[in-house]
């Protein structure tokens, strides 16, 4: 039990993904009836000798009576749970005395995957993968994109796109959520757009997306941006028999 320096409080997220910084607040009381000088200290308690530290870029503080401090501090998140163990010090003149601690624990968030696996146009009766080249002026377009769910359980994947022509002009804007039931670990769903017209020729774009709604939130996993096709122009047609009128014999 704490005798002057009494840590109240360890504000951290309950889960975290491996890698990433995570900002904590260490909240600590003085119980003397004056005020005293704080200091905090910690390190991650999670399996290993000696274990990483907390960096805390104010670590002590004068503190009035009966008042509490918040100390900020910050980690890189291991790869495995971790325990944030936290310490207290209060300063008399022979130096700082420890005083009390507490620990709470982050647990491992799964990193959140997914991949664009396959890009296919198609035209009229015939597909292409994307980028295509070659495609016949007139034609009528439809895009195909797989999405893979690399996580560890089934996941509501999304995906958005925008098509454009060689002028620039948008031919396709397209979003989706998919349905219930959701894709599994390391499956696709296809998505499937609406079709639009290959009236120009010249190179066609894409801007492709691909989300994953996990905890309310929508990250996007995945992007292409590029050349969707290359449509050739039309070649005339002449009737042989009208061209021999011009011709002299």
């Amino acid at each position: 039990m704490a005798q002057y320096a009494q840590i109240v409080e360890i504000v951290a997220p309950s889960e975290a993904a491996p890698g990433s910084r995570i900002d904590i607040t260490v909240k600590i009381k003085n119980l003397y009836s004056a005020a005293i000088g704080i200091m905090v200290g910690g390190a991650l308690e999670y399996g290993v000798t000696p274990w990483p530290g907390i960096t805390f870029p104010t670590n002590s503080a004068n503190v009035a009576a009966g008042q509490t401090y918040s100390f900020a501090g910050y980690f890189t998140m291991p790869d495995k749970e971790a325990k944030v163990h936290a310490y207290s010090y209060f300063y008399t003149a022979e130096g700082w005395y420890f005083d009390d601690e507490m620990v709470r624990t982050v647990k491992t968030a799964e990193v959140v995957k997914g991949t664009i696996t396959r890009k296919v146009l198609e035209y009229d009766e015939s597909r292409a993968n994307i980028p295509a080249t070659g495609i016949p002026q007139g034609k009528r377009g439809l895009v195909h994109i797989w999405g893979r769910n690399d996580t560890s359980k089934a996941q509501q994947m999304g995906i958005y796109w925008l098509v454009r022509d060689p002028q620039g002009y948008v031919v396709e804007e397209y979003s989706a959520w998919e349905a219930w039931p959701y894709t599994g670990a390391g499956s696709e769903h296809e998505f499937i757009g609406g079709r639009f017209n290959l009236t120009k020729a010249g190179r066609y774009t894409i801007w492709v997306l691909l989300f994953i709604k996990i905890d309310g939130q929508s990250p996007v996993l995945d992007e292409y941006s590029g050349a969707l096709c290359d449509v050739s122009p039309a070649v005339a047609e002449f009737d042989a028999l009208k061209v021999a009128d011009y011709v002299k014999v």
